[in-house]
């Protein structure tokens, strides 16, 4: 069994056939998710990365199973199950998203906010800094359109020490800066900057975008009031008989 914790070699990690858990109460342990996950299949690989202070794990973990099926399989099985009162979370473990480049327009829940590229890059966060906490401490700036991003070691899930928030507008991102950059989180020193484009050239914040934002806003206000305009002229109706009579 002691095996199933020794990480194997990258070449030889399935992705495919590994799921992530999350949301457990501190006191389920490696053992536990083992004797849980072992009812449905052999495992290869279990790891629920730890504080590296504290060495406490930090509410989530990975477990690779040997085939793809016997994955698919627990991860049927165990949705909804709560442990220690707790539901688990549980998905497919997903490869590391490269750079920015599957980041799309955001419309949701922000009421539809444009991405106009009011990114942010965070660096030199410490471990106990997760994205619960950023968003924690980031939200009250202002209006974020994107969950805050910790960039994660993907077969380990341990913290690479930054991170990405994306917020609806830059005056918000230039408050944030003054105010956080230098700041201490966490007992760490933290850098904020605005985030590199696609491109990695240049970096978000500069004036082409911002008056492609202002644009931006300017139209969405000038379609609502013409929508407006369109609907009250609906209202009216065709003029009847005894109008036309007169």
């Amino acid at each position: 069994m002691s095996s199933v914790f020794r990480r194997p070699p990258d070449a030889e990690r399935n992705i495919d056939a590994s799921l992530y858990f999350g949301n457990l109460d501190p006191e389920v342990t490696e053992l536990i998710m083992y004797e849980l996950f072992i009812q449905f299949a052999p495992l290869r690989y279990l790891n629920m990365p730890k504080d590296r202070i504290l060495k406490t794990h930090q509410g989530y973990g990975f477990v690779e199973f040997r085939t793809v099926r016997d994955a698919d399989y627990a991860l049927d099985i165990l949705r909804g199950v709560r442990l220690y009162g707790k539901q688990l979370k549980i998905k497919k473990a997903e490869p590391p998203k490269s750079g920015t480049s599957s980041e799309s327009q955001f419309v949701g829940a922000t009421g539809g906010a444009i991405n106009v590229g009011a990114k942010l890059f965070l660096n030199n966060l410490s471990p106990l800094v997760d994205e619960q906490f950023l968003r924690e401490t980031f939200s009250k700036f202002g209006t974020l359109i994107k969950n805050p991003v910790v960039a994660r070691d993907p077969e380990t899930g341990e913290s690479r020490g930054y991170g990405f928030l994306t917020f609806d507008d830059f005056t918000v991102c230039d408050e944030v800066i003054a105010k956080m950059d230098g700041a201490l989180l966490m007992n760490g020193k933290i850098s904020v900057s605005y985030a590199f484009k696609d491109d990695k050239k240049a970096r978000h914040g500069d004036k082409v975008e911002r008056l492609l934002a202002e644009a931006a806003k300017e139209n969405r206000v000038s379609v609502k009031a013409t929508k407006r305009d369109s609907t009250s002229k609906k209202k009216v109706g065709k003029p009847g008989k005894r109008d036309r009579a007169r």
